[in-house]
């Protein structure tokens, strides 16, 4: 069953536009419930990420307005909410951190070009339709990175939960080390912080919505009700830091003063050095984006029955990065967290993205002022339990029992993030996995199948209790035929053959091939010459019609011709049946 459906008829390359057309007042009040919803959960999320990615908290912002307008005008998802995201950020502070060596405007001015560029290779993609190659990069490998990224971005928190300095260039086990070798640097205050936020964000998650419910409220509000503590938080955080002084009489690092307003757009990014540098970060930055932000549409896309664009989503989230770019803002995709609240918040279209926007600009243009004495170490607190929920050991433990292979790839990727950092690790999971597809079709299952009774079916012989023939030997290939199996599939085929003891006729069952390229091509014209010099005869069985088009105008089927080539593997054994006179078992009639 797919997981969506054709796109409504008159959905063109601006989305939101035909929504508006056809949408009511009923609506669109639903969509500006769930836009203000968003932004609350929003707000505090983008200076928290902004943080993490090494960047002032203003940036965050800017990333929250004009970018969400955009994707909220091309993107085909309709509850897909865009903006700063946790493992972008940590990808974006991994690629910064060696390149701007500290300096401040290098920073800045690296994270737009990471922006630009990442836009620009979305928008390339989009252009050549290369969203396939995401698929490159498998469920488990992607889980392991999901889990490995979020544990490496809690270790980088601690310095901001615990006020002791850690180098931003460390590995996890070097934070680890550093935390524990400076423990006498540790700040009480901060501390405080930090843990009493984590506790009261995690109760707003669980106690406090069961509570809310039990009172009367219904428990999809009661959520709703419970996403909105982060910013409660905040302005608690910052009023009692402001009221105490917590930075002037106990030391605790706060946000500082943060400019108000949102810049004008700019392109004095493009004078800037580094574009080459940071072309390989810019590239893992873009497809794992788009990788993060179509797996979130799709999914809720099925909740709805609607449909996902894969390369409308390229282009748009293409466009949406480049406007960040220009707007002074980090590279921005779906989030997973914001996305869930705007669904069930009950957005219909994109128009509560534009609410979100508008209210994130309200935000940036009057009450940035008021931030400046907000505890850094509570924005810490908020994206541990913000990237806690993605560290996923279960997803592990399932993959290993089904799978050695994948589990293998799947615990690569974590440590690799882990002990190498976030573009390393994911380097490692996807090489391991497409090493471990290769050696799986570089060692093709073939089998010996017979006539399954009186019926039309062919089965493997050590299998089930078939009917076979002395002379006659009928193999079914279960694998593509390709240059990194050819020789395996060639040196089987004989070592079959040679154990039938020089057989007449051959025949090659090809219902589980589905592309034979040049190499496998030539294991079957070497195979069918040998056939032919010894007295015997190949057969092709069940080929399927785009291999059977490939196959058309070779050497190959101009010897065989229609004759031996059928379409069933009981049409092959009954064709020897007629040109074999001493055929020793006459091939049973169909049950009809």
């Amino acid at each position: 069953m797919s997981t969506t459906t054709r796109r409504k008829p008159g959905r063109g390359l601006l989305p939101l536009l035909d929504d508006l057309r056809s949408g009511n007042r009923a609506q669109f009040t639903q969509d500006g419930l769930a836009g203000t919803i968003t932004a609350i959960l929003l707000i505090p999320q983008a200076l928290a990420y902004a943080l993490l990615a090494g960047l002032p908290p203003e940036v965050g912002l800017y990333a929250s307005v004009l970018p969400v307008l955009v994707y909220a005008l091309l993107g085909s998802s309709r509850t897909l909410a865009v903006g700063p995201v946790a493992v972008a950020a940590v990808m974006v502070a991994a690629a910064l951190t060696p390149y701007a060596g500290g300096d401040p405007a290098k920073t800045l001015s690296g994270a737009l070009i990471l922006s630009a560029l990442s836009g620009a290779i979305l928008l390339a993609m989009a252009a050549l339709r290369l969203g396939w190659l995401t698929h490159f990069i498998s469920h488990p490998v992607l889980a392991g990175f999901t889990t490995g990224a979020a544990l490496f971005i809690i270790g980088t928190q601690l310095s901001g939960l615990s006020g002791i300095p850690v180098p931003r260039e460390l590995h996890l086990d070097g934070i680890v080390t550093t935390l524990i070798s400076k423990a006498a640097l540790l700040d009480p205050e901060t501390l405080i912080f930090g843990l009493s936020t984590i506790a009261l964000l995690l109760a707003a998650r669980g106690p406090l919505v069961t509570l809310i419910s039990k009172a009367g409220l219904k428990r999809e509000s009661a959520v709703i009700v419970g996403r909105t503590a982060p910013l409660l938080l905040v302005i608690a955080a910052t009023l009692i830091s402001a009221l105490f002084d917590a930075q002037g009489r106990w030391g605790v690092a706060v946000v500082g003063t943060i400019p108000q307003g949102i810049p004008a757009l700019s392109l004095d990014f493009l004078k800037q050095d580094g574009w080459r540098v940071l072309l390989a970060p810019a590239a893992m930055i873009a497809v794992i984006g788009y990788v993060e932000s179509i797996s979130v549409a799709k999914a809720l896309a099925f909740r709805r029955n609607e449909k996902i664009d894969p390369d409308q989503e390229l282009m748009a989230l293409g466009a949406t990065n480049l406007i960040a770019a220009c707007a002074g803002a980090m590279p921005v995709a779906g989030g997973f967290a914001r996305s869930m609240v705007n669904f069930d918040a009950g957005a219909r279209t994109q128009l509560a993205a534009v609410i979100t926007a508008l209210w994130v600009a309200l935000a940036a243009a009057l009450f940035t002022g008021l931030l400046a004495s907000l505890p850094k170490a509570v924005l810490a607190a908020i994206i541990v339990v913000a990237v806690w929920q993605l560290v996923d050991f279960k997803h592990l433990r399932h993959t290993w029992r089904y799978d050695r292979g994948d589990g293998a790839a799947q615990a690569a990727t974590i440590a690799g993030v882990l002990l190498a950092g976030v573009e390393t690790g994911l380097m490692i999971g996807a090489g391991l996995s497409l090493l471990l597809f290769l050696y799986r079709t570089s060692r093709p299952h073939i089998a010996v199948v017979g006539q399954l009774g009186a019926t039309e079916h062919f089965r493997n012989v050590r299998r089930f209790e078939v009917r076979t023939w002395p002379g006659v030997v009928m193999l079914r290939i279960d694998e593509t035929l390709y240059f990194a199996n050819a020789p395996r599939v060639e040196s089987e085929l004989q070592a079959h053959i040679v154990e039938a003891d020089r057989p007449h006729d051959v025949v090659l069952i090809m219902s589980g091939v589905a592309y034979v390229d040049t190499s496998g091509l030539e294991v079957l014209e070497t195979l069918e010459q040998a056939l032919r010099q010894a007295g015997g005869r190949l057969h092709l069985a069940e080929v399927k019609g785009p291999v059977m088009d490939r196959l058309a105008g070779t050497d190959l089927l101009a010897r065989l011709g229609t004759e031996r080539v059928h379409l069933s593997a009981h049409d092959a054994a009954r064709a020897i049946e007629h040109h074999c006179p001493i055929f020793p078992q006459p091939v049973p009639e169909l049950i009809r």
